[in-house]
């Protein structure tokens, strides 16, 4: 940990949902298989559907979710949208109720660590190391620079650093319409 950026990126995931990632997968195979044996006169379009929306729900909602430590910014994708926060922007991580990262925007709870007790990972280009959410938020909280001392009067202009936010709603959607023909699917399966 140190007090700036570091100059190559890190990422935080969950791998208790990574690995459960893994597993819908297998499931998700084992259905197709089995869909296509006992399918009796049931169209062939309909029987992998209801495995890509489980291969889907587990990529989006329990693979794909993390923090990126960036030189550049705090990075955080969850299920519903992509956040981009400059690290000037960050002013704490609260870790009461899981992970949460304060700015000067509302605090936002992040999908990887809901709960205190979470188990997470940081992986770097050289290894990964198996964090608590304390660890990981003062791993967050080394990459927040110092606030630079303001002696005299602020300066004309203020250029803000940026909190991008980029919603995932073709995510929320394709879960959606997977959901309903998978359902439609099962019962003319």
């Amino acid at each position: 940990m140190s007090d700036s950026p570091s100059p190559e990126p890190a990422r935080i995931v969950a791998p208790g949902m990574r690995t459960l990632a893994v597993v819908l997968w297998a499931v998700a195979g084992v259905l197709l298989v089995l869909g296509f044996v006992s399918r009796g006169d049931t169209s062939a379009l309909l029987v992998p559907i209801p495995s890509l929306f489980i291969a889907f729900v587990a990529w989006a909602v329990l693979w794909r979710p993390r923090l990126l430590l960036t030189p550049e910014a705090l990075v955080v994708v969850d299920v519903r949208r992509t956040s981009s926060y400059a690290w000037p922007r960050v002013t704490g991580v609260r870790t009461k109720y899981g992970l949460e990262v304060q700015s000067t925007e509302p605090d936002r709870r992040t999908w990887i660590a809901p709960r205190p007790t979470a188990r997470l990972r940081l992986d770097r280009p050289g290894g990964s190391v198996p964090l608590t959410v304390d660890q990981a938020a003062a791993e967050v909280l080394a990459s927040v620079p110092a606030q630079a001392p303001q002696d005299g009067p602020p300066p004309a202009t203020v250029t803000a650093h940026p909190i991008v936010h980029r919603a995932h709603g073709w995510t929320i959607l394709a879960i959606t319409v997977l959901a309903i023909a998978a359902s439609m699917a099962a019962a003319r399966l």
